[in-house]
């Protein structure tokens, strides 16, 4: 950190909220070395619980039946259970995209786990024992969905949003109709392409917006203008908008930044980078969250300078070396010859493109994409678990083609087509 004349080294344990009890720790998701350790106290879900309770009520379905695809620890998915809990609402399905084995090294979480999940239950909380289901196995999801709206009529489904996708796109493929199921979800923009699976089989879709530094900061309205509209939690984030530029591009948008204000919140933050920009309005939408005074809407989030699928993160600084420096060092060419795109396909899936000249000789696209997961750095757990995921979606593809240039002339490590329109339509 430089202010003026004065330097500070600082590292993300300095911003951790001294006054917490630290039960116990998760991490986001990131695939690089800036996965960050996230202390989860239970005061801080008690803080939090209510909104979680005002939106299922806004969106109509407190106690229905609720599943969670999330991820075991490190991942998040036993935050969400602690949450669930203290509402009275415990899914009855936990479903992991990752299994402990996945994980390296895994013991202390398999333990950890065991733990929370008998003194849970102990107490008389019925959190459920996580199931394996793997990324490529959404159809079981689908049925789990399916069965239980002929028995209940109704279910919920808690997961990353192209986790969600994933489940939509199985039932439409099994001839399944989930008309009466909500699917909830955040981890990455939730665009129309992607929407569109979900409610072709009758499934309600409702987002929401988290940051692991800073929790809950936002859940979907219940009369959403689009598919990521929601209603911004002012009562414990103070938020406002400042030129982000984006690494790798010539492009800059408005970022959100955001400081704390509740004083069980896991990190202090003052004016912190969500690396994220969107439209920030007031509007007058008649749901329950406004009548209880959230009147203003964060829509249309886009990342700044992240590439995400999966819920899972790839951070522009560390990918400019890898390919400016790993690949060609590996492969041949020049830092020229390499550059990512992120697009969505036909099905609406994110995927990470890596462009390399046709004049590189690569024999193995695939030990190109193998190259590029080795060579991020190892931030611990939260990276073996982005990368546990990304490995299983096929998220990396190889492109074959040149490189695109910018009309200034200018080759960009990253090429983010996506934002700059983005960035032209909102001015």
């Amino acid at each position: 950190m430089v202010r003026g004349d004065k330097t500070f080294s600082v590292t993300t344990q300095d911003f951790d909220n001294p006054h917490l009890k630290r039960y116990y720790y998760s991490e986001s998701g990131g695939s690089t070395g800036v996965g960050t350790r996230v202390a989860t106290d239970l005061d801080k879900q008690t803080d939090r619980a209510p909104l979680r309770l005002l939106s299922e009520h806004a969106h109509g379905f407190y106690n229905i039946p609720m599943a969670a695809w999330s991820s075991i620890l490190p991942g998040s998915g036993f935050n969400s259970m602690l949450s669930a809990a203290k509402i009275g609402h415990v899914p009855i399905k936990w479903f992991s995209p990752v299994a402990h084995e996945d994980l390296q090294p895994s013991i202390k979480y398999r333990i950890a786990t065991w733990y929370l999940i008998s003194v849970a239950r102990m107490l008389g909380v019925p959190i459920p024992t996580p199931e394996t289901v793997h990324i490529n196995d959404a159809k079981k999801i689908a049925h789990w969905v399916a069965s239980t709206l002929k028995r209940h009529g109704a279910c919920r489904l808690s997961s990353y949003v192209s986790l969600a996708v994933r489940v939509g796109i199985a039932a439409g493929e099994e001839g399944l109709d989930l008309t009466g199921a909500v699917f909830t979800g955040s981890g990455e923009p939730p665009t129309p392409a992607k929407i569109r699976h979900i409610r072709e089989v009758g499934a309600r879709w409702v987002p929401g917006y988290f940051i692991s530094e800073a929790g809950a900061v936002g859940y979907g309205c219940a009369h959403p203008v689009d598919e990521n509209d929601n209603h911004f939690f002012k009562d414990g984030l103070a938020l406002i908008l400042a030129p982000s530029a984006i690494p790798g591009t010539d492009l800059t948008v408005d970022g959100i930044y955001l400081t704390s204000l509740y004083a069980s919140a896991p990190k202090i933050l003052l004016n912190f980078e969500t690396h994220d920009y969107g439209i920030v309005e007031q509007r007058s939408c008649g749901c329950l969250f406004e009548k209880t005074g959230f009147t203003e809407h964060i829509r249309e989030i886009r990342s700044v300078s992240k590439l995400t699928g999966e819920g899972m993160t790839l951070i522009g600084s560390d990918l400019v070396r890898i390919l400016e420096e790993v690949l060609p060092a590996r492969f041949g060419g020049s830092a020229l010859d390499y550059q990512l795109a992120e697009e969505e396909d036909a099905q609406g899936f994110t995927r990470v493109y890596l462009i390399v000249d046709p004049r590189v000789k690569l024999q193995n696209e695939q030990e190109a994409v193998d190259v590029i997961l080795a060579a991020l750095p190892n931030g611990g757990p939260g990276s073996d678990l982005g990368r546990a995921m990304w490995t299983q979606a096929h998220t990396i593809r190889v492109k074959r083609t040149e490189p695109v240039w910018t009309n200034r002339g200018k080759l960009m490590p990253l090429h983010l087509d996506r934002a700059a329109k983005k960035t032209e339509n909102a001015h």
